[in-house]
């Protein structure tokens, strides 16, 4: 009597009294449970029903749902979740987590991926980074949990880890050691095998003993049988993945040639057949994991700078309470605490000092090497090292909400958001393995025909030679590697493709004030109009009316003893309202606060403050130029890029500061809607917009332009909708950045280039049978280390 069919979906045995099945192709398909009979409709509805032809026999109940959840349960709990994922703000309920997904190679494990998790009830987004093996998913926590979402990926054959914010986890070290261990297995085996090769070769020519020929065949089978099941499970699983997912990637190709000659071989050596190909399938093992294996040192050197901010927050903080010192975390912190900082410790959030003086070292924010200067009252950065005494402070705001969680944020969105350059070159690449397949299927038919005996070899090397591993890898090799090089050279990238716009840019778009300038503005003469009030209480208005002002120059007007304002209103542009003692006050420019003034004409900025009788001040502020600016805007005109002010101060200040800087276009009195116009203008007439700014009524125009540049310092709705954050008080990265961009797409379309000579003359090569099946590992994998290194030339840009 034939035994039961075990469940479709876990292989675990049918209990006598279950009657569950699933629809198979209009086949009944019994599963022993409503849970297996859940995952695998969905598998089936998925369209991935070929999942369950071409996966390995499992072990039972290995894909049973009740065993992938119990293995993840313990991230659904509410503490542990909340540990390895963040709250979304503005959205109740909504977190964010960050997974590293071990086994993702190419974009069909991207698809497959994002259609299985975008499929889940809850999950808001998936943004795949398969460069860095990361995928990030916004998810309803009161909805679906993490642990659902970490069963998931286990179901389809990954293996999850998520990565707690803040935290400096590499996963990736795991990664090099099990690689290194496929690496050492490929290259003892391959020795072997070759040894007991040259046995056999020597014998074709000199005699050998059958007996002999035998046992050495049958030994070189037992030795490459583990490099063929461990060291190429990568390759095997990539192709079977790609085929899942209706998107063949590299790996097929290569999967075919090495089951195909391992098959062919072992059949030949328990036959007695004419000849066997241990030695090539050990070679294709070896080199192929050679390749994957530098090219995997080579991704993990592009030192990912989110990791190293992440690591500057200390873990405790000391906090005062009434007088009494409480080591606490971190992330129990709150605005409006009281913090101690010792000498050497890092400042654990934004906040102000309460202390009379400090010195602090903010060079890994802002690339500044000197150690600051602080007095009591001024601003302190998370992440910043305390170089004097101990300090205290009042927090203003932590965890995310800090410029260096702002910072680690935006630069982990350029991770996930994959460029249109590299989206294209994966589907190039898909399309490439397809034509290569058709074609090695052409060269069989051929061969067979012209010479039986050599149509296979000749079809294994034709796919190993042409196998688009440098096409593949051209394209995001060189952005990995340049947004590295960006991160040292002061420039952080929070989008991957302002490196293609930033190469074809024609014209560079600057704000002046705090862009151009230091940002750093001093009042240089107060004229009072109103005789009830003096100079000093009309600062205090001032400073009032800007306590929570961003732009730059409402550093001018910051007073410890300013009066309280209520119900403050920043007018992008234009200036601040606010209500102080029931009357209500206004300090901006001169259509802003004081309807029917006129703006002097020097070079001096004019700030108005006035309330509902009319103007009662007039503010003349300075702010310098940057040392470099000048430098900057003649570097980018030298190559040949047109260069444009747009300030929404006063004719005569940004006449003045124009005619220093050399530039011959600019425009004043422009308000946020005005400079948007502009920017919309010059992309109507062909011009390619980057465009230079840090306020927030930049913020719409930084979003408009074809590419944007914020710096450090700029309010967080710039950083948000800039491109790159310049890092430091010099503008010299902005000219870098254009140079930076003009060497990657340099280096991508030589690599481009490369891959497509190599195939060209490879496979004519290897279809008309002179290339061995050894050379073809060997030749493929050294296009694909060309393209690797050549990616690596921009570590050395400067």
């Amino acid at each position: 009597m034939a035994a039961p069919e075990p469940c479709y979906h876990c292989a675990l045995p049918i209990p006598a009294d279950c009657d569950y099945e699933v629809d198979a192709g209009g086949i009944a398909k019994p599963v022993c449970c409503p849970g297996c009979k859940a995952v695998a409709e969905l598998v089936l509805a998925a369209g991935l029903e070929k999942y369950y032809r071409l996966r390995d026999a499992p072990e039972p109940g290995a894909g049973r749902p009740e065993a992938m959840a119990s293995a993840w349960d313990s991230y659904s709990q509410s503490d542990i979740q909340a540990a390895f994922s963040e709250a979304q703000p503005g959205n109740t309920g909504s977190r964010a987590a960050t997974i590293y997904v071990a086994g993702m190679y190419c974009s069909a494990c991207g698809w497959l991926i994002e259609t299985a998790l975008g499929r889940m009830d809850g999950v808001a987004s998936v943004d795949i980074n398969p460069i860095a093996h990361r995928i990030a998913v916004v998810f309803d926590a009161q909805r679906i949990r993490l642990g659902d979402i970490l069963g998931q990926l286990a179901g389809l054959g990954y293996k999850p880890q998520p990565l707690a914010p803040q935290s400096g986890t590499r996963p990736e070290l795991a990664e090099q050691r099990a690689a290194l261990k496929r690496l050492l297995v490929a290259s003892l085996g391959m020795m072997q095998v070759m040894m007991f090769a040259v046995a056999l070769y020597a014998g074709e020519f000199q005699g050998i003993d059958a007996d002999m020929q035998r046992f050495l065949r049958l030994v070189s089978f037992l030795v490459t049988t583990p490099v063929v099941l461990y060291s190429a499970r990568p390759f095997f699983a990539g192709a079977i993945r790609g085929l899942r997912a209706r998107q063949p990637g590299m790996d097929l190709p290569v999967s075919v040639a090495i089951g195909a000659a391992y098959a062919a071989s072992v059949y030949s050596t328990l036959t007695n057949g004419d000849a066997v190909w241990f030695d090539s399938v050990t070679m294709f093992v070896f080199f192929l994991t050679v390749g994957r294996y530098l090219e995997m040192r080579a991704r993990h050197r592009s030192i990912d700078r989110t990791v190293a901010l992440s690591g500057l927050l200390p873990a405790f903080a000391t906090r005062i309470d009434n007088g009494q010192r409480h080591d606490v975390p971190v992330s129990q912190l709150v605005a409006g605490d009281r913090v101690r900082v010792p000498a050497g410790d890092s400042v654990p959030a934004d906040g102000q000092l309460c202390s009379a003086s400090a010195h602090v070292d903010e060079a890994i924010l802002t690339g500044e090497s000197r150690v600051q200067a602080r007095q009591a009252g001024d601003a302190l950065v998370a992440g910043s090292i305390n170089r004097g005494d101990a300090l205290e402070m009042t927090v203003k705001h932590t965890g995310v909400d800090t410029m260096l969680g702002t910072i680690s944020r935006l630069s982990e969105r350029a991770r996930y958001a994959r460029p249109d350059f590299v989206q294209l070159a994966d589907r190039i690449a898909s399309y490439v393995v397809v034509a290569i397949l058709v074609i090695a299927a052409a060269v069989a038919l051929v061969w067979a025909y012209v010479d039986p005996a050599r149509a296979f070899v000749v079809t294994l090397s034709v796919l190993v030679v042409t196998c688009p591993c440098a096409l593949a890898l051209a394209t995001p090799a060189a952005f990995a590697a340049a947004g590295s090089r960006l991160a040292e050279l002061k420039l952080l990238l929070t989008n991957g493709n302002a490196i293609e716009v930033l190469s074809k840019a024609t014209m560079i778009v600057f704000d002046k004030t705090g862009t151009l300038t230091t940002g750093r503005p001093a009042i240089t003469s107060v004229r009072v109009l109103d005789a009830a009030l003096n100079e000093q209480d009309c600062r205090r208005i001032a400073a009032a009316l800007e306590a929570d002002s961003t732009h730059p120059l409402a550093d001018a007007f910051r007073d410890e003893t300013a009066v309280v304002a209520s119900d403050l209103r920043i007018v992008a542009g234009r200036g601040v309202e606010g209500d102080i003692d029931g009357s209500h006050w206004r300090l901006g420019n001169a259509q802003f606060a004081a309807a029917g003034a006129t703006d002097a004409s020097d070079d001096q900025t004019t700030v108005w403050l006035a309330n509902d009788a009319g103007p009662v001040a007039e503010f003349r502020l300075s702010d310098d130029l940057r040392s470099d600016a000048a430098e900057t805007v003649g570097l980018l005109r030298r190559r040949g890029l047109r260069v444009r002010m747009l300030s929404g101060d006063a004719e005569g200040p940004v006449r003045a500061a124009a005619r220093a800087l050399g530039i011959d276009d600019f425009e004043a009195g422009c308000a946020p809607e005005r400079k948007l116009a502009n920017i919309a203008a010059l992309q109507a007439d062909g011009e390619i917009v980057v465009m230079v700014g840090d306020g927030i009524n930049d913020a719409p125009v930084l979003a408009g332009a074809d590419a944007s540049i914020a710096p450090a310092h700029a309010a967080r709705l710039a950083q948000t909708s800039a491109d790159i954050i310049t890092l430091g008080e010099s503008l010299l990265p902005v000219a870098t950045a254009v140079r930076a961009a003009d060497r990657t797409m340099r280096i991508v379309r030589q690599n481009l280039a490369w891959a497509i000579v190599y195939n060209a003359v490879a496979l004519p090569l290897a279809a008309a049978g002179a290339v061995p099946p050894w050379l073809a590992a060997i030749g493929m994998s050294t296009s694909s280390l060309v393209v690797v290194v050549n990616a690596l030339r921009l570590n050395r840009f400067s």
